[in-house]
């Protein structure tokens, strides 16, 4: 059960014990799947439209892009779901293995990065 803390009569904190932190995380995690999951079509609409305008891709490359990219975003959303260290996604360190840096991209771009 948790503890809340108080002062003067009001709430200030909530104490957790481990079981019942891992179990607000998976929630958490659960909230942010199903969150992205609204931003995908988006998202994927943008690299699709980028990939026809700028290389040419056609209805037909695009779908077989849209599947391969579909199954990798099914992927990661069990990798975020796993109860474990969070060592960052995999597809990101191979980038990162032949030398594409996208966190470093993404500061050379002004954008910000937690990882």
């Amino acid at each position: 059960m948790p503890m809340f803390k108080k002062s003067g009569g009001k709430i200030f904190a909530v104490q957790f014990n481990k079981a019942e932190e891992r179990a607000l995380d998976q929630e958490i995690k659960k909230q942010i799947v199903e969150n992205d999951r609204a931003f995908d079509m988006d998202k994927e609409s943008s690299i699709l439209w980028m990939l026809h305008t700028q290389f040419g891709f056609g209805p037909k490359r695009l779908k077989l892009a849209w599947k391969l990219f579909y199954a990798e975003t099914l992927k990661l959303r069990e990798h975020y779901l796993m109860e474990q260290a969070d060592d960052g996604w995999l597809a990101r360190k191979k980038l990162k293995d032949i030398g594409c840096d996208i966190e470093e991209w993404y500061r050379e771009e002004g954008g910000k990065t937690d990882a």
